[in-house]
């Protein structure tokens, strides 16, 4: 849209049409458009941007190789670069031209297991096909059924009766599926005698309604049982459906919490037991328990406590022998694996232990009795590190050695080399090789080209670091610059945000250049606490407090960048979407004196509009935390808005519902405070279109990259 367009929707929502009159911008030349008047594609910068970005895309391909596999007789690495087929000699790590005679090893086939369907986000799965693929269990009616498949003649058969809109089976609910990626609510047992199902029960809750086909005549109604914080959460249950008697039986699943979780339902390989994880209302303590599905009757396997809260899906990957597993545990503050007994046994820790947390489970090979996976082990601590121990925890190695970020492993069948991608965000990419027993590099297969994005003008990309408020953390930050970046000019900051929990704060990947900054900005992303793959004290840090110590660091970044002569201290912008929506209009209520413009998209305004699982796990109930939820509101900051806050939301968002924003504006229009707002009618949480052009154009308008500052 053209912001003359966008300035009626603002008049029409919110009757402050007047702003424009007075908006004070900078002053511009008789020959130029006016800045309210351009569109993305007339912002001086644009059509450079469209160059650097296909121009990174291309340099973020380079120092990677293709089509590889380890050869049959384990002795050659086989890829290919530059459209060429070579191969790597392990006897002495020299690469020449591919033999044809040395042949790639073939891929194992897949898991010949029934095709899932595709779920629509927060949604279950309403079909589930049996493993000799005679049946489909069917979500159908509020119940379940099984419908024969071709070649069984057998009539279906209605497993469950009483289902009806609010206690229903086979089925789950919103919340399950948004906050903990529940996704089926049907389970075959890997012989197929057995289907495990669920039962929720949603009569005790408040309907949520959504207006859809807003722009029709007449709208219609969107319904659905969102538990927000505080409020009553469904009840959930587990059944047993027997093939053979054809009868179905309650597991019995301990109650501690009426409202507890139930979930992460699966088999143990060997079909052995019934796995589901259950967690408080707090969600503060996990057990992991095993359920006979002859009785009915559930034993303990483990349980995780953490004074905060406890992650709620940890690794768990068994062994051949569908006793043993691999279970990762942040007990001592930092992830780490432990190989443990499906009889409740810790066998032994895995990792080892020290002030850095894992990341994942890269590879298991129980006949050579060696454990891959990665940790945060590195100066930096974003650089993903390879390591490797005996199933038995001895003879740890970190095999990559180089002080940057590792991805894309790969291990040669001898387990004595393996091949990674090395990168940091101001570092091209690389393939290299290393031993696997001393950690020495031996070899480069391929690397990206630096002089490419000198050649084109790319000013260097930058990851930095300072000290947050609390005169200890350090935080992380990247930067980009525009292309032939002049030192001697002040140019605005723009901070792209998201921060929330459960999410990595920066993505230590090479990224040569931000297309964006060729419009005139410097863009920022800041690494705060709250994010993961710190430690539990990092990531715990906005405990009961969200929107406070993580917005803090922004504002500390803004602070810390602001010091620099190149950087315009007093034309900052922020935006993101969501969690980093919210970020967005708080930083604008909270540091009015820091940032001057936001564009905030579908922002939770206030955590007690939230769904249950989500907010509570970070904030416990406003309850039991009056005064974290009245910190965290964008609510009450209002009086403090001063800069240029644009609001953007989907009418039919049922995440992050339209309300938050409604609610913000009313508070606004209360005490006459001016803003922007612009609403997509049929938009859910994820806005498709012109968003991004519109928030670019609004920065321009508003921070005119363009002029330069006097001095």
């Amino acid at each position: 849209f053209r912001m003359q367009q966008f300035s009626r929707i603002v008049s029409t929502f919110v009757f402050s049409f007047a702003l424009f009159v007075s908006m004070g911008h900078l002053s511009v030349g008789q020959d130029q458009i006016p800045p309210s008047d351009l569109t993305l594609q007339q912002i001086p910068g644009y059509e450079q941007s469209q160059k650097i970005g296909a121009l990174t895309g291309e340099l973020a391909r380079q120092g990677r190789v293709s089509k590889w596999a380890w050869s049959e007789n384990g002795k050659f690495f086989n890829f290919t670069i530059n459209k060429e087929r070579m191969s790597l000699d392990l006897s002495d790590f020299s690469v020449a031209a591919h033999d044809p005679e040395n042949k790639d090893t073939k891929r194992k086939p897949r898991s010949s297991g029934p095709r899932k369907s595709f779920v629509a986000r927060a949604k279950q799965r309403t079909k589930e096909r049996s493993p000799d693929g005679n049946w489909n269990a069917v979500y159908r009616d509020f119940n379940v059924w099984l419908d024969p498949l071709k070649g069984n003649k057998t009539p279906k058969i209605q497993i469950t009766k009483n289902g009806n809109e609010k206690v229903r089976f086979g089925t789950c609910c919103w919340v399950y599926g948004e906050e903990l990626d529940q996704d089926e609510a049907m389970w075959w047992s890997p012989d197929g005698n057995k289907l495990v199902f669920y039962e929720v029960d949603e009569s005790h809750m408040r309907d949520y309604h959504l207006t859809v086909k807003n722009t029709s005549l007449y709208t219609k109604l969107k319904t659905v049982r969102y538990p927000k914080a505080g409020d009553a959460n469904p009840k959930v249950g587990l059944w047993v459906y027997d093939m053979d008697s054809g009868e179905s039986k309650r597991i019995e699943v301990p109650s501690e919490d009426p409202e507890q979780y139930v979930y992460n339902i699966r088999f143990v390989p060997d079909g052995s037991a019934l796995l589901f994880n259950r967690t408080n209302r707090q969600q503060n303590v996990l057990t992991v328990f095993a359920a006979d599905l002859e009785t009915g009757q559930c034993r303990e396997v483990l349980t995780e406590t953490q004074e905060t809260w406890q992650e709620n899906s940890p690794a768990m990957r068994f062994l051949d022998d569908s006793k043993r597993f691999v279970w990762g545990t942040e007990a001592n503050g930092w992830l780490h694996f432990q190989l443990r007994h499906i009889d409740g046994r810790l066998l032994n820790p895995l990792s080892k232990v020290g002030e850095y947390p894992c990341k994942a489970i890269v590879s298991i090979d129980e006949e050579a009795g060696l454990f891959y996976y990665t940790a945060f082990s590195d100066k930096n601590p974003y650089n993903q590190q390879l390591h490797r121990a005996k199933l038995d925890g001895s003879e740890h190695v970190r095999i990559t050695t180089s002080p940057l970020n590792h991805t894309f492993f790969s291990i040669s069948p001898s387990n004595d080399t393996v091949i990674a991608v090395r990168e940091q965000f101001d570092t091209p990419l690389e393939t290299v090789v290393y031993s696997a027993e001393t950690g020495k590099e031996v070899a480069s297969l391929a690397k990206g080209n630096r002089d490419a994005a000198e050649q084109a003008g790319l000013s260097p990309p930058e990851l930095f670091s300072f000290t947050a408020d609390d005169g200890e953390t350090e935080i992380w930050g990247t930067l980009h610059k525009p292309s032939n970046f002049d030192p001697n000019r002040k140019y605005p900051l723009i901070i792209d945000v998201y921060g929330g929990p459960g999410t990595s704060g920066i993505s230590n990947r090479y990224s040569a250049a931000n297309p964006n900054c060729e419009m005139g900005y410097l863009i920022a992303k800041i690494g705060n606490r709250g994010t993961i793959g710190r430690g539990k004290a990092f990531e715990s840090a906005t405990y009961k407090q969200l929107g406070i110590p993580d917005l803090d660091d922004q504002a500390a970044g803004v602070r810390f960048l602001a010091q620099r002569p190149y950087v315009d201290g007093d034309r900052v912008g922020i935006y993101g979407h969501s969690y980093g929506g919210y970020m967005s209009a708080l930083a604008l209520l909270r540091y009015p004196e820091i940032f001057d413009v936001a564009v905030a998209g579908a922002p939770v305004t206030d955590w007690k509009n939230y769904d249950t699982i989500y907010t509570e796990r970070y904030m416990q109930t406003p309850r039991e935390n009056s005064e974290g939820y009245k910190a965290g509101s964008c609510r009450t900051h209002v009086r403090n808005l001063k800069g240029k806050l644009l609001l953007v939301h989907g009418l039919v968002d049922d995440n992050v519902h339209p309300s938050n924003t409604w609610q913000l504006v009313k508070q606004l229009q209360t005490i006459d405070k001016r803003f922007d707002l612009m609403i997509y009618p049929g938009a859910a949480h994820g806005i498709p279109g012109n968003y991004p052009s519109l928030r670019w154009e609004y920065f321009y308008e508003h921070l005119r990259p363009d002029v330069i500052p006097s001095k």
